[in-house]
């Protein structure tokens, strides 16, 4: 029961933070406002975080945890190259603009993270990449894909979902599974996919 507590006052920081940061910036938020958000003192805050660079670092982890976590769920699921291109497109935009803050923290904010940490975010959403050209790789072996390099096609779609929540709007048009189906399909026109050479 203890150790629920302790997780749920935690979790609860976390969540003040991430949009103080992904609004303010990183440099611009203090413990002072956090613990103003959440009515209580700085101590408490400390209680359960040494300082603001542990509280970031947290949020840096919970981000990988979201993102590889899906990654894996996606690719565990036996499909086609094509249908499978559809569906990690599909997740990531998706993920990207239900956890925009945390997004923008992960995109913005990385500078600020220490050295050890900084590689360890950088290796683990790296084997994002690689499971990508993995894949363009294998449709272009199964020559449901044309694409010259897939290591840059991989690159540049990665590109693609990661920066989508800096444009959207929740308020407007299209919705965000529209946005996610959409960028699916010039992901699929992006390595030149061709439906009639095999059926998704």
């Amino acid at each position: 029961m203890r150790d629920e507590v302790f997780e749920f006052k935690r979790e609860r920081i976390l969540q003040e933070a991430v949009p103080l940061f992904a609004e303010r910036g990183f440099q611009s938020v203090s413990i002072d406002m956090i613990a103003k958000q959440l009515h209580v003192t700085k101590p408490f805050i400390y209680t359960y975080f040494e300082n603001k660079h542990a509280l970031l670092e947290a949020i840096f982890e919970r981000i990988s945890q979201l993102f590889l976590t899906g990654v894996e769920g996606v690719f565990a699921v036996d499909r086609p190259p094509a249908a499978q291109l559809a569906a990690l497109v599909e997740f990531y935009v998706l993920q990207n603009l239900k956890s925009a803050n945390m997004t923008a923290i992960f995109l913005n904010e990385e500078k600020h993270l220490s050295e050890e940490t900084r590689r360890k975010v950088r290796e683990q959403f790296h084997m994002f990449d690689v499971k990508l050209a993995d894949l363009l790789r294998e449709g272009a072996r199964q020559g449901v894909f044309d694409v010259e390099d897939p290591a840059l096609a991989s690159m540049a779609i990665s590109d693609m979902v990661h920066w989508v929540h800096r444009w959207y709007r929740p308020e407007g048009r299209p919705t965000p599974e529209d946005i996610a189906s959409g960028i699916a399909r010039l992901a699929l026109n992006a390595v030149r996919y061709d439906p009639a050479r095999a059926g998704m």
